[in-house]
């Protein structure tokens, strides 16, 4: 037995002198109460013994990557649920599903109900769903590991996990599955330079792998653009195709590769593979702008600077793209027109690689553009709030929401459809002023009041309604939400007059008589304007676009309910229109133009209208307006590593003002944009940094002139790595450059899937230096392998934890190893406190205890001497008498021995009463007890 908290036998001292002191009135009651305290003493030690137990964990390790076959989930579904069926009540059960990362499956019922969570299927990390699956076996507990994988994994090798399974003795087990690969074809390397010079020429090697001799079709593309194509007869194994190119301006080029076989292909995933080249050189900036003759990047071009005008269809946010420029200035356009992941990867960009961003003002730009709440605000310069004491109009607004079933769908982190929309109308709310009127329904087959049409003074109440909307299901019917809007809003006191709908695209119903109801709706003043949760392709997008445009409004789509509060935000901005002033406006600048553009001008003209925003805390202002509102025009500040410029006023158009007849324009402009674009990283002439991508790895080096002036580089440069797929969102990895030799740094990192990684070094001392991004030419989990490899690193990982391929996988139960496991005796010792604790109570109230105890005890003793009694042997004969037998015999006959006399009925009266006397006096004995 041990004893797991020995402390609280010191306990004992103090009650062993309390039981001394304060002793009980019998000895029976003195032996409970000692019982009772030396049970709770030994309780509270937490005794336990230990004893094999083959009870315990089976935790089912799930491969969900793109390798395994279609079919995958249900037929790891189906093993999980056989497994579950088999468990005892003592058992556990834990599964683990994995990709590139792993991830814990919740269990929530008797019956295993399917994978719930999402995996990234571009990787397939083994290693880490093993270690995963390991931690979730409670270390006092037997426990098996079950594998269901095709054997290929990416990142550390699985065999790492050994000496843990060994070590914790926990048995790893497999089960096999895969996808046919019989006749894979697939481009098992592909070899390209990192970097080229401007017009040097190259060559691009891809190596295929055939299955057997056979005719293929080849591709090679640059970007979109086929430069190379064709027939080839490849033998068995391992062939080559060569291509050449030469580079073109600085930037980064992408090449695919691809080939296919007549035959059925199992393994389409590596029949084309990515190389990404860059070129070395002075990258240019891109104005990205509504239209392509943009006269500010005509104005640019004169200029000097180096400038690519593109539009928002032209342009591609992924990583590789956003390599090519070392700057970017969005014109006057729209946030919507560039999208919430997009935004993500250009702040991204800029804070983490030392690119800069520049904007500039007008109806699309800023608040009312859609820029309050996006991803590129809070690396601006300036706020875009709708400060109250600047409002000088008032408004009425209502705003009717779609509650309707498909609301309640969930997207993620806990929230539904329904919650966003109501955090999208409590950020109306937060905008608008105390002169302002606000409204809210909540519309299904009806109209639900939910704010009824108030000054907004306690706004903090009506948020409250406001989030707590409920999607209550059933469709949203158009007109009826309408009418009631406009009822509402008709009575208002404001001179401008709002409705915002919010509905579900392809769930909008019963429209009724709405073009009257809008047509009526316009000549009172109201404006109606929709935000449809979807895309505009679906059943009831056009019928929402009809609504927003007879109702002189704006229509927005969005797949993304996280995007609600952005989108009802810059419908507000436009229809409070107070924060692009149409006013000529002078402007002033001020001595910080210095710092930021290197040169002062003197700005003796007007502008036509500007955006109003305010300066942030920390940024430097260059230029203000001459008016009330001292508003900033130019302010700047470092954004990360990077840089950011907001230029408040429109660069080019209506509202331009007589600025565009000043001389100093285009310079004016261009020194902007220059500062903007920053010193592209350059190091000194005793440095050199090379990146080289092998074996899934990528190491960057900094190599030292051995000769240099200084010999050691005092700070240790860092690399911050952005990785990520178009169109997401990219993420960011530091690391640190140590010395591998007196003359050179090293850092070293693993690639993942096909993802594009940038990366930059910071070298204490000089300009960010940004490399050409790099990327693996598909996910590893496709590249061909021998299936026997597979197979092999499997049993060897289960052979040496003492696992096996598990074919029934219901029996993995019988076969947990035993495991001596701490039972505990507190449970034990507390029920037998307690029961003695009871009899101690019982004994005091009856007393029966002790009469028991008492006439078994009397019982015995006189049945006792009952016995004796009868069984008493006779008297020895005394020496006379003895004497007196040895004498001569006679011939008279020896007297009879008298007859012993029985027992007169008197003298068992007297022993019963003499019994019963005895008893009551024992009786009266223990009642005075």
């Amino acid at each position: 037995m041990i004893l797991q908290d020995p402390i609280w036998l010191l306990l004992i001292v103090p009650f062993a002198v309390l039981l001394w002191l304060v002793k009980l009135p019998s000895r029976l009651l003195q032996g409970l109460r000692i019982a009772v305290v030396v049970l709770l003493i030994l309780a509270l030690c937490r005794p336990a013994i230990l004893l094999p137990s083959y009870h315990g964990t089976v935790v089912i390790v799930a491969d969900r990557s793109a390798s395994m076959p279609a079919d995958k989930d249900l037929r790891h579904e189906e093993i999980a649920r056989l497994v579950q069926d088999k468990m005892d009540t003592q058992d556990d059960l834990a599964i683990v599903s994995f990709g590139d990362q792993p991830v814990i499956e919740p269990l929530n019922s008797d019956v295993f109900q399917g994978f719930t969570s999402q995996v990234n299927p571009d990787g397939s990390n083994l290693a880490d769903a093993i270690n995963t699956a390991m931690s979730l076996i409670p270390p006092e507990k037997p426990g098996r590991v079950l594998v269901l994988t095709d054997g290929r994994w990416t990142g550390l090798a699985p065999a790492a996990v050994t000496t843990t399974a060994m070590s914790r003795q926990i048995p790893i087990d497999y089960r096999f599955l895969e996808r046919p690969g019989a006749m894979d074809l697939a481009i098992s390397e592909i070899q390209s330079p990192a970097t080229v010079n401007p017009q040097e020429s190259y060559m691009i090697n891809a190596w295929v792998t055939s299955p057997v001799s056979q005719e293929i079709a080849y591709e090679l593309r640059r970007g979109n653009t086929v430069i190379s194509q064709g027939r080839r007869q490849v033998p068995a194994g391992r062939s080559r195709l060569t291509f050449r190119d030469r580079a073109a301006e600085p930037g980064t080029l992408e090449y695919t590769v691809s080939v296919k076989a007549d035959a059925e292909d199992p393994v389409m995933e590596n029949n084309a593979a990515r190389a990404l080249v860059g070129v070395r050189g002075p990258k240019p900036i891109v104005c990205l702008t509504a239209e392509a003759d943009s006269g500010l990047g005509q104005l640019l071009t004169n200029s000097g600077v180096n400038v690519r005008v593109l539009t928002p269809q032209q342009m591609e946010y992924s990583l590789e793209r956003l390599s090519n420029y070392q700057g970017l200035i969005i014109e006057d356009l729209p946030a919507n027109d560039i999208g919430t992941a997009n935004m993500n990867n250009i702040a991204e960009w800029v804070t983490k690689t030392g690119a800069g961003l520049m904007m500039t003002g007008g109806k699309n730009a800023y608040g009312p553009g859609g820029y309050f709440k996006s991803p590129l605000e809070p690396i601006m310069p300036v706020s875009m709030e709708l400060r109250r004491e600047h409002r000088k109009l008032s408004l009425a607004i209502v705003v009717a929401l779609d509650r309707s079933g498909s609301m309640g769908a969930p997207v993620g982190l806990g929230k539904t459809k329904m919650d966003l929309a109501n955090l999208a109308t409590a950020e109306v709310l937060n905008l608008l002023s105390p002169m302002d009127q606000f409204g809210v329904l909540a519309v299904d087959s009806s109209a639900h009041l939910i704010l009824d049409m108030t000054d907004v003074s306690e706004a903090s109440a009506h948020r409250n309604k406001i989030l707590q909307i409920e999607s209550m299901g059933g469709g949203i019917f158009v007109y009826e939400a309408l009418s009631h809007a406009a009822k509402m809003v008709a009575d208002a006191e404001p001179q401008t007059k709002h409705i915002i709908l919010f509905s579900d695209a392809a769930d909008s119903e019963q429209p009724g008589a709405y073009k009257e109801l809008l047509a009526e709706c316009a000549k009172s003043g109201i404006t109606v304007s929709v935000i449809g949760l979807g895309k505009p392709t679906d059943i009831d997008a056009a019928l929402l676009e009809d609504v927003a445009r007879l109702g002189q409004g704006r229509c927005f789509f969005t797949e993304s309910a996280t995007e609600l509060p952005r989108l009802f935000a810059q419908d507000t901005f436009v229809v409070a229109r107070s924060s692009f002033l149409e006013d000529v406006t002078s402007v002033d600048g001020l001595p910080s133009m210095l710092s930021i553009l290197g040169r002062q001008y003197d700005i003796a003209h007007t502008v036509g209208g500007y955006n109003l925003c305010y300066l942030r805390e920390g940024a430097t202002q260059c230029a203000v307006t001459i008016d009330e509102y001292q508003a900033p025009v130019m302010a700047a500040w470092q954004s990360g590593i990077g840089r950011t410029l907001c230029y408040t006023p429109q660069a080019d158009g209506p509202f331009t003002g007589d600025l565009v007849s000043w001389s100093q324009i285009g310079e004016f402009f261009a020194s902007m944009a220059n500062w903007v674009a920053g010193r592209q990283g350059e190091l000194g002439e005793d440095m050199v940094l090379t990146q080289q991508v092998q074996n899934g790895l990528c190491r960057i080096e900094l190599h030292l002139d051995p000769q240099r002036d200084t010999q050691h580089v005092l700070k240790l440069p860092t690399i911050t790595s952005l990785s990520g797929y178009t169109a997401q969102s990219p993420d960011t990895q530091n690391f640190q450059m140590t010395y591998v030799d007196a003359d050179t740094l090293a850092a070293e990192f693993s690639l993942q899937g096909a993802r594009t990684y940038l990366s930059t070094v910071e070298i204490d001392g000089f300009n960010p230096v940004t490399l050409p991004p790099v990327t693996l030419p598909y996910s590893p989990a496709f590249k061909p392998v021998d299936r026997q490899r597979s197979v092999d690193a499997l049993a060897s990982i289960a052979d040496a934890t003492g696992g096996d391929e598990r074919i029934d996988v219901s029996g993995i139960w019988d076969d947990l190893p035993a495991k001596r496991q701490l039972i505990s005796l507190v449970p034990w010792l507390i029920v037998v406190a307690a029961v003695l604790f009871l009899l101690e109570v019982f004994q005091r109230r009856t007393g029966l205890l002790a009469n028991l105890k008492w006439d078994i005890r009397r019982g015995e003793k006189v049945k006792g001497a009952a016995v004796e009694k009868a069984v008493r042997p006779k008297k020895k004969k005394t020496k006379s008498a003895a004497a007196k037998t040895t004498e001569p015999k006679s011939d008279a006959k020896p007297a009879p021995e008298p007859k012993a006399k029985k027992q007169k009925p008197d003298d068992e009266k007297e022993l019963f009463d003499a019994l019963s006397a005895a008893r009551k006096k024992a009786q009266s004995r223990t009642r005075r007890q």
